[in-house]
């Protein structure tokens, strides 16, 4: 069904998914002018390649002296090429038959690392190129496997985290491999395989936008998510005639970031001879441009126009007397000589089609990381249904042995699972669709204290009690039958023991639009549970995530688009309530979600959020008006091959000790997406240590 859709926009792209119009502008059905094509002249040209089997190109940025900055061309067969600026040969690399080259900067090793699509070994291959000699060398001892021919090549470092991704079309899929230096060698891994379409090929990064581009030669350019923990979901740019701009099929693509609120996406236009230019951040189809013939600088020698462009590069930087940096274009035609590489001036593409040009940045020395990130130490098994299952975890301690403590987390298409603080699967009830689920000690039951664990069933509509087996670190249900809520979908679930009263309660609300909340009694029936209704109220729309804090009574709701709001917990508190933090630019992202409470001395600790929308985890101090204290994201744990997690539904938190692992407690999380491997959903675990770490936490 999802294919049949994206297909019905290919066709109908104005009805659907934002795409062009005729002037470029999304949604346009319009007959505006087409933007002009203007004629730039070349600047220099390669020699032809030797064996006339290469198509793409990539700039090297000497990292002490521009004047030394290599091109790089594919030769295939004939090896990775090196050229100055200017187009003179400098050396080659015959040790691998490269298709496509990219280059990325910040990594920890000495100049820009360059990454090759290597057809002699069936994967990728990462090198490097001496400063003082620029002679290239292999930095990975094993070739990054492909398992299918590459039809594209880019690369990307993080802005938020630091991380470099290499960017692999293979099959009609993009491989995303993170790269990581250990010991000097370069080694990579498989994060994520994204779905785009037989026949794409080229691809191109902006990093500051964190966006891939994707050109499906037939079909037309797609945009999708950089960053791995992030929906693969693609997006039209523009499309082949008659939904779209380009003639007849598209091929080399490249980002030119001029400053950091304007930047161009370049595409080749192949059956037109042009290269279109798109604004990237908030714009359509700008105009294009040709490559033309010229005569080459200091003498009478003409350089032909670029016939049938493959791979083009561009380097936002000043070289070769260019304030505004360089534009090359593997010419695969050549007017009937073996393929080069043309170079042409941003300086004139930008004056021509009334472009911006760089201001001075210099893609050698990225900022550092803008996101604070924690890494998960342990991660349960995969849930055993695909699809969006897992949701919501509880955490209990064990009372004289805390390694011994266990995480109950829900399926909410088959039950509860039970797991040791390994990640392995101790217990699977399947009692119903439970959503969310909650514990709390010293509820006594048959003259005994239990933990008591409480559940929102969506196949009964009802609540599920369990009580833990220390001995066992098991369930064992306690329900008095089936604890009716009378809601349409019993959604988010938390529970409350009052300071005052020394009742239990438990929260749950329903999964429709006014955000119905009600609140229950617990009450003991012998060695089972019944339950009195005694509060119910509306938070206004759609709310989930739940906590209640004992020592201080407050009941805080995540109301999903809105806001998280801090109630009182006590059964006769009425609906008066208070904004903890809003849903709003530079604030929380819908879906606010899951909540947990890492209780500190007294009434001090903090508050957790899931902010799902911007995959990543908000912070509140627990006492005063409770302070946000800021954001942190959970990224993948290369040394023990643990993947990080995004679109998190559920969590918990505790500050107990649970062992060496988690001497100052623990956050659980549900990983909505589990994509190392691609698996079905599951739970990561994190150390408190590192979310203290991360946000400099007394």
């Amino acid at each position: 069904m999802r294919m049949l859709i994206v297909g019905s926009c290919v066709l109908a792209l104005v009805a659907c998914s934002g795409g062009p119009g005729a002037s470029g502008a999304p949604g346009t059905a319009t007959a505006a002018a087409s933007p002009p094509t203007i004629e730039v002249p070349a600047r220099a040209e390669t020699v032809p390649s030797p064996e006339n089997d290469g198509n793409d190109a990539a700039f090297w940025l000497h990292p002490d002296d521009p004047a030394r900055s290599v091109l790089l061309a594919t030769g295939g067969t004939a090896g990775l090429e090196l050229f100055t600026p200017e187009g003179q040969r400098v050396a080659d690399y015959r040790d691998i038959e490269p298709d496509f080259v990219a280059v990325t900067y910040g990594f920890p090793a000495p100049g820009g690392l360059v990454v090759a699509a290597d057809r002699r070994s069936g994967g990728l291959v990462a090198l490097a190129i001496d400063p003082t000699t620029l002679v290239v060398s292999r930095v990975t001892r094993e070739t990054l496997v492909t398992h299918g021919e590459v039809t594209g090549l880019c690369t990307y470092r993080s802005p938020d985290t630091g991380l470099h991704y290499a960017f692999a079309t293979v099959e009609g899929n993009v491989q995303q491999w993170q790269l990581s230096a250990v010991g000097g060698v370069v080694q990579g891994r498989l994060v994520r395989t994204i779905p785009v379409g037989v026949g794409s090929g080229y691809c191109a990064v902006d990093a500051a936008s964190r966006t891939l581009f994707v050109a499906e030669e037939k079909v037309g350019i797609w945009r999708i998510a950089a960053e791995p923990e992030t929906e693969a979901e693609r997006k039209a740019v523009d499309l082949v005639a008659p939904a779209g701009h380009i003639e007849e099929e598209v091929k080399g693509l490249a980002v030119y970031r001029a400053n950091e609120t304007t930047a161009y996406l370049l595409a080749a236009d192949v059956k037109a001879g042009r290269i279109n230019v798109y604004r990237i951040d908030g714009g359509g189809w700008l105009g294009s441009f040709r490559i033309d013939a010229a005569a080459a600088a200091g003498n009478t020698a003409s350089i032909d126009a670029v016939g049938e462009s493959e791979g083009i590069a561009i380097v936002a930087y000043p070289l070769a007397g260019s304030a505004g940096g360089l534009v090359a274009a593997f010419d695969e035609d050549n007017d009937g000589a073996a393929g080069n590489v043309k170079i042409a001036t941003w300086d004139a593409v930008a004056a021509g089609l009334k472009l911006a040009s760089a201001a001075g940045s210099d893609p050698r020395a990225p900022a550092p990381p803008s996101a604070r990130t924690v890494t998960p130490s342990v991660e349960t098994v995969p849930v055993e249904n695909y699809g969006d299952a897992a949701d919501d975890p509880a955490i209990w301690v064990h009372p004289t042995d805390p390694a011994k403590s266990i995480v109950i987390g829900t399926n909410k298409k088959r039950g509860l699972d039970v797991y040791d603080l390994a990640g392995k699967r101790l217990q699977s009830l399947p009692d119903g669709r439970m959503n969310n689920v909650d514990l709390r000690e010293g509820f006594v039951l048959g003259g005994q204290p239990v933990a008591l664990v409480a559940a929102s069933n969506r196949t009964t509509k009802g609540i599920a009690l369990y009580r833990v087996d220390p001995a066992t670190r098991r369930l064992v249900s306690v329900a008095d039958g089936v604890i009716e809520t009378g809601l349409a979908d019993p959604y988010g679930l938390c529970l409350y023991r009052s300071s005052k009263s020394g009742e239990t309660y438990v929260f749950v609300n329903d999964n429709e639009d006014t955000g119905t909340m009600r609140q229950w009694k617990l009450i003991a029936a012998g060695d089972k549970v019944r339950a009195e209704q005694v509060r119910s109220f509306t938070v206004g729309s759609l709310a989930e995530g739940c906590v209640a804090d004992d020592a201080t009574g407050a009941l805080y709701v995540s109301e999903e688009d809105v806001a998280l709001w801090r109630y009182s917990a006590e059964p006769d508190s009425g609906t008066e309530r208070r904004s903890v933090g809003k849903v709003a630019d530079g604030e929380l992202t819908a879906d606010a979600e899951g909540l947990g409470i890492w209780a500190g001395p007294g009434e001090t600790g903090y508050i957790v959020l899931s902010n799902q929308g911007a995959d990543n985890y908000a912070v509140f101090r627990r006492e005063g008006n409770n302070a946000f204290v800021g954001f942190f994201s959970i990224v993948a744990n290369d040394a023990l091959g643990i993947d990080g997690a995004s679109e998190t539904d559920g969590l918990d938190v505790t500050s107990a000790p649970l062992g060496p692992k988690f001497p100052h407690g623990a956050l659980i999380v549900q990983d909505g997406r589990n994509i190392g491997p691609n698996e079905p959903q599951n739970f990561k675990f994190v150390s408190w240590e590192e979310v203290a770490r991360a946000l400099a936490l007394e």
